[in-house]
């Protein structure tokens, strides 16, 4: 495929690198000639140097042709802009990336469709809630987030002594809105129904709307109410995610920022969260705060070396787990190496989504469980599908299939039994993944 990328920033040439091993056809636009060198030097991109905000600069880039523009500079209102005007001059596909989540959160007003473009991500939105995510769950075997953190799906072991042990999953008391996607047992994974069982150490997938999956989990894990306390560095953006996604769940949080004003205007905007205003990494700081006892320790600043440096101090001063964001994705098996527990990098984040964007099939796979005879898919539904009107108490799907969640214009949620399927929406199927074919049929996915 043709693809236009506008910057050369960490996200652009990431990108680029990614497409380009992928055998896309690349050209990226950066009015820096510094930034365009590297990419000349290392990648067999083709590179166009100017404003990508201007419709001659996007034509001379040659996206009237193009299957697709990434816009991915530094700038929101620049990205959204040259998004927009390449999706007029003719590209197929139209990418913006947003550091701002209020352009990509499409509650309030729906930039996408107004602009007409089709996919606003936001990269570091979306690493936060993967971090929120393992702090909650730290013991969960597999996370997947699905929807911006309205369906989450994890797999993870029943514990000994659970009392759900024994009982036909109808018995069970799922809440509405939750729903046992898997049972693996012995190596062996199976599609469960309302009268499968689940025994003492067999793993389970659970997939649940995000505000009751911790009541869900519960019934399988029957963990204690324990308080945890997490530490965060940096009053920023991702922070502020962090927390709200972790608010009315079982965590003390605090917020380190060195810089008064900041941290002043973060504890106004989040009054549930302990703010202080010093230097996490100061010594007396740590050892008075009693830092070393956090369970979590979350570096979020906007500087790579100062929040490994910090983790690296966190680690070795007691903190059981610690988490760092680094921008370059080039850091991330450093970091791993020097024994931090986990590290995201937004641009990895962003190359990530951007080939996601570039896949329209009707079908695709978004992850693969155990063996590998397990897929979950995510499907589009097509305007000939037999079971679109019907109520799913009455579609009998297991023990091949499992629908485990529907999307709906910007809503995703796992479905209820008297819920009905219709033509466009898009379901996420748990199944056996040499059966994708029939898999098509079942859904006119085509």
């Amino acid at each position: 495929m043709r693809i236009v990328i506008c910057g050369a920033g960490e996200v652009g040439s990431h990108a680029a690198d990614v497409l380009v091993r992928a055998d896309h056809s690349v050209t990226v636009i950066d009015q820096d000639a510094d930034r365009l060198r590297p990419i000349e030097d290392s990648i067999d991109a083709r590179t166009v140097g100017g404003n990508c905000a201007r419709a001659d600069v996007l034509v001379e880039a040659g996206v009237a042709e193009a299957d697709m523009i990434v816009a991915a500079t530094d700038h929101d209102e620049v990205n959204l802009l040259a998004a927009a005007l390449g999706k007029k001059l003719g590209a197929q596909k139209a990418v913006a990336r947003v550091h701002d989540f209020d352009f990509a959160d499409r509650k309030g007003f729906d930039y996408g469709q107004t602009l007409g473009i089709d996919h606003l991500i936001c990269p570091e939105f979306s690493a936060a809630m993967a971090i929120a995510q393992n702090i909650r769950n730290p013991a969960a075997m597999a996370v997947e987030s699905f929807a911006r953190g309205q369906v989450e799906m994890q797999q993870f072991q029943v514990a000994k002594g659970c009392s759900a042990t024994g009982k036909p999953l109808a018995d069970l008391g799922l809440p509405q809105g939750a729903r046992l996607a898997a049972l693996v047992r012995n190596g062996v994974v199976s599609v469960p129904d309302s009268s499968s069982t689940v025994e003492e150490e067999d793993q389970v997938v659970l997939v649940a709307d995000a505000p009751i999956y911790d009541a869900a989990r519960k019934i399988f894990r029957e963990n204690p109410r324990i308080r945890r306390s997490v530490v965060i560095q940096g009053a920023t953006p991702m922070a502020e995610w962090v927390c709200r996604a972790l608010r009315g769940r079982p965590f003390s949080i605090r917020v380190f920022e060195q810089d008064r004003e900041q941290a002043e205007a973060f504890a106004a905007e989040l009054d549930w969260v302990t703010v202080i205003a010093s230097d996490v990494n100061d010594a007396t700081v740590f050892g008075e705060e009693r830092i070393q006892e956090a369970d979590h320790f979350v570096a979020l600043r906007n500087d790579d070396e100062d929040n490994i440096i910090a983790g690296v101090l966190a680690k070795l001063r007691g903190v059981d787990t610690v988490t760092v964001i680094v921008q370059r994705s080039t850091y991330l098996d450093s970091v791993f190496a020097i024994g931090l527990d986990r590290a995201y990098s937004p641009r990895t984040v962003a190359a990530k989504q951007i080939k996601e964007a570039l896949d329209d099939g009707a079908v695709r796979t978004i992850s693969t469980l155990a063996d590998g005879s397990v897929s979950v898919f995510r499907v589009r539904i097509g305007a000939g599908c037999a079971i679109a009107g019907q109520r799913l108490r009455t579609v009998k799907l297991t023990p091949d299939w499992s629908i485990i969640a529907v999307q709906r214009d910007e809503s995703t949620r796992v479905p209820h039994a008297d819920d009905e399927l219709a033509a466009g929406d898009e379901v996420l199927v748990l199944g056996r993944t040499e059966q994708i074919d029939r898999l098509k049929e079942i859904f006119d996915a085509n």
